[in-house]
């Protein structure tokens, strides 16, 4: 297969997985694990939500230095130490790209803890002890620029705290009254199918995704996990049904948004999702990773969802 042209490569060290299961969002004896950390100033660089499924979840990748101070260990609570994430952008929202990539993985056999879509990135969590493993998948089979290296985005707390104090704008930690977006985007009536099989399949569905007649197909935007070593379950948004067999196919609404200094501050997901939960608006899925929002409603509620939002965010 010919190499698949991308810009880059992200990478994330040094970070633990939370992972809240069975979660209740209108349950308000239960405090969800977004709120938890907007409560305790935590932010999460990765973060995704699911209540699909058999199994609800939501889960967030945290720094190892806030390790012990809002962990949970009870029963309905897991952890991973030592987890990177990884992105490669831009996708372009291309099927073609995707299924290129899940072949590969599938080959290579390289699991991974979740995988999600943002509007430019695909975003991986996996065991630190992969993390090379999927650098070389990603230098040996994308077309990168020659002057590539992966991109590695470290903290340095004291130079942070520097800038914090002389450059308040450069780090935003004060949470103002309407969050600034750079828009809020609704996209109506699409078509989220769910798949689950062996990760030996794996490499099986990405070919089936590269072998359609129609070259130009896209996805508005698709998630993924390993619900056990040996079994992963895939969504994808797109807009219209697929001629792949799925587990469940239903309408949806897709609302995502991006803004200034998302990526740094640890109340923006939380206070999105509470918005919605507060009008009683059921969430299907919800994704935040980089600066972007991804939060995927029952068919019909994404004007309402948008409305609540603007409360909340400052919509141009």
């Amino acid at each position: 297969m010919e190499p698949v042209k991308i810009n880059g490569i992200r990478l994330n060290k040094n970070y633990i997985q939370v992972t809240q299961k069975d979660i209740d969002r209108q349950d308000q004896s239960s405090v969800p694990l977004y709120q938890i950390m907007t409560s305790d100033r935590i932010n999460m660089v990765f973060m995704t939500l699911n209540t699909m499924g058999s199994k609800s979840f939501v889960s967030g990748s945290i720094a190892l230095k806030h390790f012990g101070r809002s962990i949970h260990q009870d029963g309905s609570w897991d952890y991973h130490r030592n987890v990177c994430t990884l992105s490669i952008f831009p996708h372009h929202h291309s099927l073609q790209l995707l299924g290129f990539l899940l072949i590969h993985l599938g080959g290579l056999r390289l699991s991974f803890m979740h995988m999600v879509s943002s509007n430019a990135m695909l975003t991986f969590v996996v065991d630190q002890e992969n993390c090379d493993a999927f650098i070389e998948l990603f230098s040996a089979n994308f077309d990168l620029p020659q002057s590539h290296v992966p991109f590695e985005q470290k903290e340095n707390d004291e130079l942070t705290q520097f800038l914090k104090k002389k450059y308040p704008e450069t780090r935003a930690t004060y949470v103002e009254k309407k969050i600034k977006t750079y828009g809020i985007k609704l996209v109506p009536d699409l078509n989220l199918s769910s798949y689950l099989f062996s990760f030996d399949q794996l490499a099986g569905f990405g070919q089936k995704i590269r072998s359609m007649e129609d070259k130009n197909l896209s996805f508005f935007h698709t998630s993924s996990h390993m619900t056990s070593p040996e079994k992963i379950c895939l969504y994808l948004l797109t807009e219209n049904k697929l001629n792949l067999a799925a587990c469940e196919t239903r309408f949806a609404d897709l609302l995502s948004f991006h803004g200034p200094h998302f990526g740094d501050r640890h109340s923006i997901v939380g206070r999105a999702l509470s918005c919605l939960a507060k009008e009683s608006i059921p969430v299907l899925q919800a994704d935040c990773t980089g600066a972007s929002i991804s939060i995927v409603l029952p068919q019909g509620k994404g004007k309402a969802a948008k409305l609540a939002l603007t409360t909340v965010f400052d919509s141009p």
